[in-house]
């Protein structure tokens, strides 16, 4: 008998639209590329950095943290990442800090979930920049930016020229 390895994690949801932008805007996918893989790779310092500026109840530099999390997640389509820190950083606008700490695990979650998937991510990243979009894999699913009109996607220096 086997054992049941628990609940599927929900999917890593990335819209390769706001990459694909970034890619144009520089004139080449391998720096987007690039940027993405950075992402990744500096995704647990960013978290901890977030964590201890909250735990700190230091507000400036809670929200340093957070607008440079989410800007960068907006630019490289890591749309929950994206939405959580756009959540938290409301509620320290609006002086409910206590809030933006209970807030913090899922957004640490989500960003756990997003590193460990970071290989497969990028793969993805790459083979959807060279063919398209709406390509769903285990762990992570691509959607077309068309499905979701945020302000961030409107706001990006990517489209901003547009």
């Amino acid at each position: 008998m086997s054992e049941d390895p628990g609940p599927t994690p929900p999917a890593i949801h990335l819209e390769p639209c706001r990459l694909q932008a970034l890619a144009e805007e520089l004139g080449d996918a391998t720096p987007a590329l690039r940027f993405f893989s950075t992402y990744l790779s500096m995704l647990p310092d960013r978290v901890l950095n977030i964590s201890h500026s909250l735990c700190g109840r230091d507000v400036n530099a809670s929200m340093d943290a957070i607008l440079s999390l989410k800007i960068s997640s907006a630019m490289v389509g890591v749309v929950e990442t994206e939405d959580q820190c756009r959540a938290i950083e409301l509620m320290i606008r609006e002086d409910h800090f206590h809030s933006a700490v209970l807030a913090f695990p899922a957004l640490q979650h989500s960003a756990d979930r997003c590193f460990a998937a970071g290989p497969q991510l990028l793969g993805k990243a790459r083979e959807a920049l060279r063919s398209g979009y709406g390509i769903p894999f285990q762990g992570s699913v691509l959607t077309s930016c068309g499905t979701r009109n945020s302000a961030a996607t409107a706001n990006s220096p990517a489209t901003a020229n547009t």
